[in-house]
């Protein structure tokens, strides 16, 4: 047998050993030729007494298992004998695997250890609104949309005219009436709540009108407040914010 010449390197245990005798051998790892090495796992263990090194008894104890997975290789075969190699193969295939992903593991380690996640730019509102004013905005929608459903059974209209508004029905933008209440309100300085829907002809639009407000009130650019006596959509009044930081040309465009 040809002479293996070690570099004394220091294995994590005994199944990196057999792994990297493997690999310097050029063995398939299912069909390891066990005496080459064994031989190779004793000179290297026989090595590492003569210079000192420290080995764990976990070495010594894969020694005595190559040795007797050796001896079973030189019995007789039988058809229903299992491979002797086979549980020590299961155990190298399963390490490699784990060596191969802890390697993957310390590259991106690496490249990335040395990163930190920016904190998003985006900022939180300066206005908020209360559970209250929420819950008595959207009881004052409730009210236009039963007044306008009222309005609608009161009017007399023939079956045509019905037929045609669902026809050419507009989708109304919400951006358009966010413009459109913002002037009113630059205009007036203050108005009630249901002024703003005044002319409105459609669910839709007065849903976008809705809509607009609450991206108002939340951005800062308006303000809500309540009169006194019982609560209704007359009763609640909004106000141009004059000390927002806002673009003047969107608000007295065509003022």
């Amino acid at each position: 047998m040809e002479q293996l010449v070690f570099k004394m390197e220091v294995y994590e245990g005994p199944l990196d050993l057999l792994l990297s005798l493997i690999a310097k051998n050029k063995m398939d790892i299912r069909d390891i030729r066990i005496s080459v090495i064994f031989d190779q796992y004793m000179a290297y263990v026989e090595a590492a007494k003569r210079m000192d090194m420290e080995l764990a008894g976990e070495f010594i104890t894969m020694a005595s298992e190559l040795m007797y997975i050796k001896s079973r290789m030189l019995l007789p075969k039988s058809e229903t004998q299992e491979d002797p190699r086979a549980e020590l193969v299961r155990v190298l295939m399963e390490y490699k695997t784990v060596k191969a992903v802890a390697g993957w593991l310390s590259e991106r380690e690496s490249d990335f250890a040395g990163r930190f996640q920016k904190d998003t730019d985006e900022l939180a509102p300066d206005t908020v609104l209360s559970d209250m004013d929420a819950a008595l905005l959207r009881r004052a929608l409730e009210r236009l949309l039963l007044r306008m459903g009222e309005r609608a059974r009161i009017e007399e209209v023939s079956p045509v005219e019905r037929i045609v508004p669902l026809v050419r029905k507009k989708v109304v933008p919400v951006s358009e009436k966010l413009i459109s209440v913002l002037r009113f309100l630059y205009r007036r300085r203050s108005a009630h709540f249901d002024e703003l829907f005044d002319g409105a002809t459609s669910r839709s639009e007065i849903v976008a009108i809705f809509y607009a407000v609450l991206e108002l009130l939340k951005s800062g650019r308006i303000t809500l407040r309540r009169t006194d006596g019982d609560i209704t959509d007359s009763n609640i009044i909004l106000n141009f914010n004059m000390t927002h930081q806002r673009d003047e040309t969107e608000v007295t465009e065509d003022a």
